[in-house]
């Protein structure tokens, strides 16, 4: 049975993580958190047994890292403790095979990572790195040069690098330059890492001038990830002798470097293929063969309706996070934890609406009688009539005032009056959430409560069935 008890990444993930690496020979940057998973807006965790799990809310969807396992845990027995139907990605083509079965896999070249020989990348023997052993030995004759290790009184002058950068590039539209812009957000913070260790950076002078810098971040003692670099090219070479010299300043004793991808990009491949990888490392995205259809059965303003199982948790888990949001409180949803909303699919009672496959609304009746008396408790509830929670309201934006929750409620409370007749719903609403309020009152529900919780005040609102 489904256990996990998902929470927000924190530093303690990230030592488990690091642990969990050290027992494996995984060579991806899917695992680094300042190589990919600070790029994701929303990552979280749990340890179950024997496996750890990280997934991510994108694209409305929630999509699961490849779990890591250890003490002779097997992947399949790992992904058994995870919901059903489960999205993976940044999958290795082990695992991928490993589900063939019951998964399509996709494969994207694309985003396949650069694995490199440390050995062969710092020393440059061969015929095959004639071109950078002339770039490196090119820059070392040309230029007055000093690469040292970054220092926090440094930030400034590393910020004015950029900011000559960003100003002497022209972006192509708009999202191109907020991409940038997060970029380098998301660079300082792998920089400001360095004060405790998590990672390295170096920085290149030519005359006193920063002309380049380079960041990484030892990922096992198998192997290390560069997370950024960049240099002037005003100077000849001086992209070859800084990936040349960081490698060798501060990974020698790995045996492998990833340069992670190329993301498509013609002349960056180029690049990473002339340093002669070792071997690409290859990611797959995992989706279950066979989809959970909604079985529709009836309809509300033109949109069709159908119950929601446990098959739709991953569905309905990132509905819920994508409709947090977009709210301008956030206060006013107070989502599931993974074992309520599990509970309320499995035990109780859930509604979605969908404009064809796309799901707009969700409603749910939460059958948990211990949670119901607490709500009774509240309430000051003398009558002994059993509480249940009417909960999980949340119409997706671009659906938002067209009466969309108004009808599903009303059709949740239609089940309820021939289920459950002669007990009370109970819904929750943060104070000040003025649309859910005049939703309930359209309903019948009727102000009988109010209590603290955390950093939440809420109002209690029932109905007799």
């Amino acid at each position: 049975m489904y256990k996990l008890d998902f929470k927000p990444l924190d530093a303690h993930a990230l030592e488990t993580i690091k642990d969990y690496l050290s027992r494996t020979h995984y060579l991806g940057s899917d695992y680094s958190y300042f190589a990919y998973m600070i790029w994701f807006d929303r990552v979280e965790y749990a340890e179950g047994d024997r496996a750890l799990f990280l997934r991510a809310f994108f694209d409305g969807r929630l999509r699961y890292w490849q779990p890591l396992v250890k003490d002779g845990q097997t992947y399949r027995g790992a992904v058994e403790q995870l919901p059903p139907l489960c999205t993976f990605f940044c999958c290795s083509e082990e695992f991928a095979a490993e589900f063939s079965r019951e998964y399509d896999s996709r494969y994207d070249r694309n985003y396949s990572e650069y694995i490199y020989l440390t050995e062969d990348f710092i020393s440059l023997v061969g015929k095959r790195y004639n071109a950078k052993r002339n770039h490196v030995h090119k820059f070392k004759a040309l230029y007055n040069y000093e690469m040292t290790p970054y220092t926090p009184a440094e930030r400034g002058e590393v910020l004015e690098f950029e900011e000559e950068w960003f100003e002497a590039h022209r972006f192509e539209n708009e999202n191109a330059e907020q991409s940038a812009m997060r970029e380098r957000e998301i660079m300082f913070a792998a920089i400001d890492a360095t004060a405790d260790g998590k990672t390295v950076c170096d920085l290149l002078r030519v005359d006193g001038k920063l002309v380049g810098f380079s960041v990484g971040e030892r990922l096992s003692d198998e192997c290390a990830v560069i997370i950024y670099e960049k240099a002037d090219v005003a100077y000849d070479g001086i992209y070859s002798f800084l990936a040349h010299e960081f490698a060798a300043r501060n990974f020698s004793d790995c045996k492998y470097i990833n340069r992670q991808e190329d993301m498509g990009l013609e002349g960056l491949r180029k690049s990473k293929l002339s340093y002669c990888p070792e071997f690409l490392l290859d990611k797959y995205v995992l989706e279950p063969k066979i989809e959970a259809e909604q079985e529709i059965y009836t309809s509300v303003l033109g949109y069709g309706v159908a119950k929601l199982g446990t098959e739709h948790f991953n569905l309905v888990m990132g509905f819920l996070q994508e409709g947090i949001a977009s709210l301008d409180d956030k206060k006013f949803f107070l989502n599931y934890t993974d074992g309520e909303l599990m509970g309320v699919l499995k035990d109780g009672h859930m509604l979605g609406a969908f404009d064809g496959s796309a799901l707009i609304a969700t409603v749910g009746v939460d059958l948990d009688r211990e949670y119901g008396d607490k709500l009774a408790e509240i309430c000051g509830d003398e009558t002994g009539r059993q509480f249940y929670e009417f909960s999980g309201i949340m119409v997706k934006e671009e659906y938002r005032g067209r009466g969309i929750a108004r009808a599903l409620c009303g059709e949740a409370i239609a089940w309820a009056r021939n289920t459950l007749a002669g007990s009370t719903l109970c819904a929750v609403v943060q104070k000040g959430n003025v649309p859910s309020e005049r939703n309930l009152a359209g309903l019948g529900f009727k102000h009988s409560g109010r209590a603290p919780y955390k950093e939440y005040d809420f109002n209690y609102f029932t109905l007799e069935i």
